[in-house]
């Protein structure tokens, strides 16, 4: 996370930084007042070590090449594009490569400040990694202050400053700035603002797009909501409004709205979302859901209708290609005959909107469908065994997997899990005819009642029907997590371990 920037994100690193400061203060144990002060959390260390061959971009004479039974160029099978009088690329296995990234996070409540009510909550992750030019996603990312807020309840009422995060139909939002929370009988009322944080990377709108700053006067956001929740008997509905806008009050990032409705009625559980795009005057994505038991409770019966609509910010260029939205229905049936074993069965229909892509030979597929399976199985008490079954064939794609893992407990507080894979997906990831395979081996362990361990390895094999090329997909994965408990519940009483 920058520390540097704008007279915006320096206002806003001060924030941000007042939860992590105080929290601080209260674990190295200087008085704040004479209220006891407690700390309740973890503090946990994660290692994965990946080892892969990418493929990478190579060369090739035009007189190596010969031609398929298509009649395009080809060389040792494998399609090449030919911009050059004399030279041809084509993408070719790399050099095996391998990294070690490692992530240290540190998520703390602590209380016990003077003021009744007043607490303070940071989550930090820091990250390390090794090896050669193989980059793990985000590991040049040296720290992330993913929350780090003070929070005040008194009462019905919620406030809280600092970096926080609202989780709703319209997406994650985190942000730097206030948030209030009141629960006046059956409402639920909220409002929130600050500086909107990049989607995914909790980094300041100039930190997101760095590079341009030549170009673009002031990338900070702005970030306005709010919501009303309404809980009448077996009922709640929620709606919620959000405005992003560029600080400099130049442009719109965003504008939307949603509603989200759950109701219990006899027989039948119902929800209901929608939301709506201000900037573009239509609805988003929306979705109506029943689920019904019967049998008396053996059989469970889920369907789903949904409309999905691709969203882009307004600040992102990728809305101009104005992605295509999709229709889709789904059911689900679930048997439980007894509490050990339950089986179900799924299956669904997609339907796409029109691409406004030109026709040449005969019109684009629009639509597909996809059906699973699966079954869960506890044949002893330290034995659970899971499997399942997936089958999609949609536009421009097909997908033929099956999965399955088996979970046994050793004593109390060890377990181990031993897992398999195997697919078949071509056109998006180009397996061809061929099909991977996969398996892994996880132990999990509470070491002592504040220490635990989770750990293990899983390897994957591409297979074609000649095997004489090797995989880009051939990998191997290993990875270890320890997690150590800070604190006890200030619910428990003296003497409680957690």
């Amino acid at each position: 996370m920058s520390l540097t920037g704008s007279r915006y994100g320096r206002k806003r690193n001060v924030i941000s930084s007042v939860g992590g400061l105080l929290c601080m203060v209260a674990c190295m144990g200087i008085p704040a007042s004479a209220a006891a002060q407690g700390v309740r959390g973890w503090v946990g260390s994660t290692v994965q070590v990946v080892e892969m061959r990418p493929l990478a971009l190579d060369t090739v004479l035009r007189s190596e090449l010969t031609l398929d039974a298509l009649g395009r160029p080809v060389f040792d099978g494998r399609l090449v594009t030919c911009a050059l009088e004399d030279l041809c690329t084509l993408y070719a296995l790399g050099p095996q490569r391998w990294t070690l990234a490692a992530t240290q996070d540190v998520n703390l409540t602590a209380w016990g400040f003077g003021v009744e009510g007043l607490s303070v909550t940071t989550l930090l992750r820091a990250r390390a990694r090794a090896g050669d030019a193989f980059v793990w996603p985000r590991s040049d990312d040296r720290f992330d202050a993913l929350l780090g807020y003070a929070q005040l309840v008194r009462g019905r009422v919620r406030a809280r400053a600092g970096r926080q995060e609202i989780r709703s139909g319209l997406g994650f939002a985190a942000f730097d700035g206030a948030s209030v929370f009141w629960t006046p009988g059956r409402w639920a009322i909220e409002a929130y603002g600050g500086w909107s944080l990049a989607r995914g990377l909790r980094e300041p709108g100039y930190d997101a797009l760095k590079g341009l700053e030549s170009y673009l006067t002031d990338q900070n956001v702005h970030v306005v909501g709010g919501s009303a929740g309404y809980r009448h008997s077996l009922t709640a509905a929620t709606v919620r409004y959000q405005r992003e806008i560029h600080a400099d009050r130049a442009s719109l990032v965003s504008e939307r709205a949603s509603l989200d409705v759950t109701s219990t009625l006899p027989g039948v559980r119902l929800s209901a979302a929608l939301d709506y795009d201000f900037s573009f005057q239509r609805i988003g994505k929306s979705h109506l859901s029943a689920t019904v038991p019967l049998g008396g409770g053996h059989w469970l019966v889920e369907a789903t209708a949904r409309r999905y609509v691709p969203y882009f910010q307004l600040s992102t260029i990728w809305g101009y290609f104005e992605p295509v939205a999709y229709t889709e229905a789904e059911t689900r049936v679930g048997w439980s005959p007894s509490s050990d074993l339950g089986i179900w069965l799924g299956g669904g229909w997609r339907s796409y909107g029109d691409a406004g892509a030109t026709v040449v030979l005969q019109p684009l597929r629009d639509d597909g469908w996809r059906g699973s399976a699966g079954v869960q199985w506890h044949p002893m008490t330290r034995l659970a065994v899971e499997g399942r079954y997936v089958l999609e064939w949609l536009p421009g794609g097909f997908l033929n997997s099956a999965d399955a893992v088996a979970r046994f407990r050793v004593r109390e507080g060890l377990g181990v899990a031993l897992s398999g894979t195997t697919f078949q997906q071509f056109e998006q990831f180009r397996l061809g005819e061929g099909r991977a395979f996969g398996g892994g081996l996880s132990t999990d362990a509470e070491l002592t009642d504040r220490l635990s361990f989770t750990g293990g390895v899983t390897v994957l094999r591409h297979r074609t029907p000649d095997s004489t090329v090797e995989s880009p997909w051939n990998q191997t994965r290993g990875w270890t997590s320890l997690r150590v408990g800070v604190g006890r519940e200030p619910g428990l009483e003296r003497g409680g371990t957690r």
